[in-house]
Formats: structure tokens, sequence, C-alpha cells
């Protein structure tokens, strides 16, 4: 492996690795007799700073040094994965912004560290085809977010939400290393491109595999929030910080659902493995989306009813997943990608508007006299998540359902294939109708509180939501572009 290429290829990481270690360098040195508002806001800085370089570096990659592969493969630059790199620390850069106002007691500069090692693991999923490294950066990435969870040290529900996460964490890792390690006895090898011409020789279904892949699913459906494995999300949604709350939907989604791609590939080489996922794969989805959205329905909590709301959409993507390679893919990648930037703008709302005060839903009543701008962005991000058109969301789920149809076009009756998997998804997108627009009628009928606590929004915050705000629109509007991309990028 070439030192200088393999420099040029981390750079991104290196920018952000180096603001990791000014941030808590800064803060610990120069500023540590100063007042904790002076320390956030330069670690902050020095955070946001660090994402905005390793961003930059990312799309001069995009243009001068992608496509590149170093190793076997355990550094893939092309357009998808600087593509998702890029996203995730875009996401991790609005996070950022909108931790400036959380109180993080006198442990400043490690809150910023920890979301800054958090988006270099989601990062290097991304980018590697390695399962090796594929594991150790989800580790990475979960680790940070276990820390982040329990971070409010003034709240006991805080710390049981993180130990849950941890404990049911430690389990999925198990269950994913475990499968792994079956995955790699049955191909020989750590290579995922490897792999995919391996199982391609495959006359008959392996029965080393087929643990295998039941193992990679249920540790993977832990860090998707996917049913029966999603007990941690609504505790964790609730309790996290709201930032890190909006991370993990966003950021941590992301990253779950490009490994979960990237390991079925190769299965999907050999038509004899092919059956060793779909069936847990649609009964997984099945079962998210009842569970997610019948769980959303009694929520009062504005948190927690975002947390069932995953799952439910967890359901939807892996319908999508379910279409194949070809078509599947590409649809997934484009509504997890718009449901991350919705579910990020939310939980930016609500942090900014709640505060401390708490989160339920009357929390918002009367938002739209008091900030209209605030409320605007809410509904857009709230209906975009509903699947209500033009919005992204809308144009997101039609691709999903026509990839899990289009994807077995040999299927004529609504009994096979995945017709009553796409229905169910389809009733429950009219389901999931009720409590987002229950959440809307708080903010835009109801009356504010008698005394209601002054909201300020600092300019960085305002650009930010306006900026997913508008690419949600965007996605609704001219989503082809973007579809077209992921399509040739991800090459079937």
């Amino acid at each position: 492996m070439n030192t200088p290429t393999l420099l040029i290829a981390l750079l991104p990481e290196l920018a952000v690795l180096l603001s990791v270690f000014a941030a808590l360098g800064i803060d610990y040195g120069l500023l540590r007799h100063e007042s904790v508002d002076r320390r956030n806001h330069t670690a902050s800085l020095i955070a946001g700073s660090g994402l905005l370089a390793g961003l930059a570096l990312v799309v001069v990659q995009i243009f001068w040094f992608s496509p590149l592969s170093l190793g076997e493969n355990q550094i893939v630059l092309n357009s998808l994965t600087l593509g998702a790199k890029a996203m995730i620390f875009g996401l991790a850069y609005i996070v950022v912004l909108l931790s400036e106002r959380q109180s993080n007691g006198t442990h400043v500069s490690e809150y910023y560290a920890l979301l800054l090692l958090s988006a270099l693991g989601a990062g290097f999923l991304a980018c590697t085809d390695n399962l090796l490294l594929l594991f150790v950066a989800l580790e990475l990435m979960s680790l940070s977010l276990y820390a982040l969870t329990a971070f409010d040290k003034s709240s006991s529900a805080s710390a049981e939400a993180a130990l849950k996460y941890l404990v049911f964490g430690s389990v999925s890792s198990a269950f994913l290393l475990f499968g792994l390690g079956y995955f790699y006895g049955a191909t020989h090898t750590l290579n995922l491109q490897e792999a995919f011409i391996t199982i391609a020789r495959f006359t008959e279904p392996s029965p080393l595999l087929g643990i295998g892949v039941l193992l990679i699913l249920v540790g993977l459906g832990f860090k998707m929030a996917m049913a029966p494995f999603h007990f941690w999300a609504p505790d964790v949604y609730q309790h996290a910080p709201a930032p890190i709350a909006g991370w993990i939907a966003s950021g941590s989604k992301v990253a779950a659902f490009l490994v979960l791609v990237k390991i079925l590939r190769p299965l999907s080489a050999s038509p004899e493995s092919a059956g060793l996922w779909t069936g847990s794969l649609a009964f997984g989805a099945a079962l998210s989306l009842v569970i997610g959205n019948f769980g959303a329905l009694r929520q009062n909590n504005l948190k927690r009813l975002l947390a069932y709301s995953s799952i439910g959409h967890a359901g939807y993507m892996l319908t999508g997943v379910l279409g194949g390679m070809i078509i599947g893919v590409p649809a997934v990648l484009f509504y997890v990608a718009l449901y991350a930037a919705a579910n990020l703008g939310a939980f930016g709302v609500i942090h900014i508007v709640c505060g401390r005060s708490g989160s339920d839903i009357q929390s918002v009543a009367g938002c739209w006299k008091r900030k209209p701008g605030l409320a605007l962005l809410l509904g857009i991000y709230f209906l975009s998540l509903a699947g209500i058109p033009p919005l992204a969301g809308f144009v997101g789920k039609f691709y999903l359902f026509f990839a899990a149809i289009g994807g077995h076009p040999h299927i004529a009756h609504w009994y096979q294939g995945y017709y009553w998997l796409v229905g169910l998804g389809l009733l429950f997108s009219a389901v999931s109708l009720y409590y987002y627009l229950r959440v809307l009628k708080a903010c835009f009928v109801s009356d504010p509180p008698e005394n209601p606590t002054p909201v300020e929004v600092r300019t960085p915050e305002w650009i930010a939501l306006t900026l997913l705000g508008l690419l949600i629109l965007a996605g609704g509007l001219f989503p082809e572009p973007a579809i077209e991309f992921l399509r040739f990028s991800w090459g079937g």
C-alpha cells in the first residue's frame, strides 16, 4: 500500500481527528479557567471547523482522486462512498451547531470529541469493503454514542437509557462478530468484492453462510432499530440530549443501512444464497411496520414518538432492500438520506423550542404564533416523514414500494412476492398520518401557553434547518438526478 496515496485517501479523517485533539487540548490547556459558555463555544467552533475541512476534502477527493481502492478494498473511494461520507460529515456538522445550546456541564470538549469520533466511525463504514474494518468502524461509532447518551449526569433516566443501550449494543455486537466469523468461514475472505465472486460459484446453499447471515441480521437489526431488536430505541431517543438523539436517528441510521446493503450485495450473486436472508428481512420489515406505527400512536412525548417512527421507517427501508440490488438499493439509499435530513431537522426544532423544559407534544403548542419559521420547518419535516407530496418522503416511499414490486417482475398475484408487504406499508403510511398530524395540530392550531418560554434561534441554526428543509423540498420536486446518481454509483 503506497503511503502517500494512503495519506491522501485519509485526509478527511485526519482533518476531523486533528480537530478532536485540538478541541481537547485547547479546552484543557488555554481555556481551563474560562467560563463554561466560552469553552463550549470554542470547542463547538473547533469541531465544526474540523468537519467542514473534512467535508471540503471529501469534495476534492470526489473530483480528483476517485475511483481509488487501497489494500484488499480496505479503503474504497468512489462517488457513492465519498458521497455517503460527505453526507455523514454534513449531518454531524449540523449536530455540532445544535449542540452549542446544549448544557454539557464541565465536560465540554469530551462531548464534541465523542461526537466527532462517532462521525469518523460512520465515515469509515461508508468507505470500506473489508469485514474487519467494518466491524471496528461500527464499534467506534457505537461506543461513542453509548457515552453521549449518558452525557447528562444530572439525569438518572439518561444513565438508565445509556445502560440499556450499552447492554443491548454489546450483545448485538457479539452476534454481529459471530456472524462475520461464519461469513469469513464460508467465503475464506474478508474482502466483500472477493466474497461476491466466491458466493457466485456456490451451486447449493451453504449452511455455514446461512447461520452467519442470520447472526449478522440480528447484529445489524439493533443498529437499524429493526423490530424485534428495537427495545432500546424509545428510552434512548427520549433521554439522550436532543442533538444526540437526532444524530442516532440520522447519521447512525445511514451508516447501518450502508453496512447492510454492502454485506447483502455478495449474497445476491447466487440465487441459492438469496433465500438465506429474504425471509428474515421480510419478517423484520413487517414487524417493524406494525410495532413502530402502533407504538407511535399512543405517545405524548415527541422524542419517543420519533423513536417509534424510526422503527416504522426501518420497515419501509427494509421493504426496499427486498426489491434487490439493482432497483431496491438505490431507492433505499435515496430514502434513508432524505429520512435522515427530515429526522435531524425535527429533532433540531424540538431542541430549540422545548429546550430542557420537556418534549411532550404540548410543548410545541402555538409554535406557529410564536415562531412561524420554525413551525413551517417542523411542518415540512413531519409531512415528509408522513409521505405527503410533493415532499421527498412521498417520492422516497414511491421508489421503495416500486422497487419491492418491480424487483420481482415474474410475480403475478397479490399473495406472491412482496405485494403483501407493500400493502402493509401503504396501510401504515395512512396510520402514521394520525400521529404526525397530531403534532402539527398542536403546532399550528393550539394556543400557546400563557407564559411561554422565549424561543431564540441563532443564525447558523436558521441556515442549517432551512437547508435541511430545502433539501427535502428539492428531493420531492426533482428526485431524478439523485436517483440516477445512486443507480450509476451503485452499479447494480
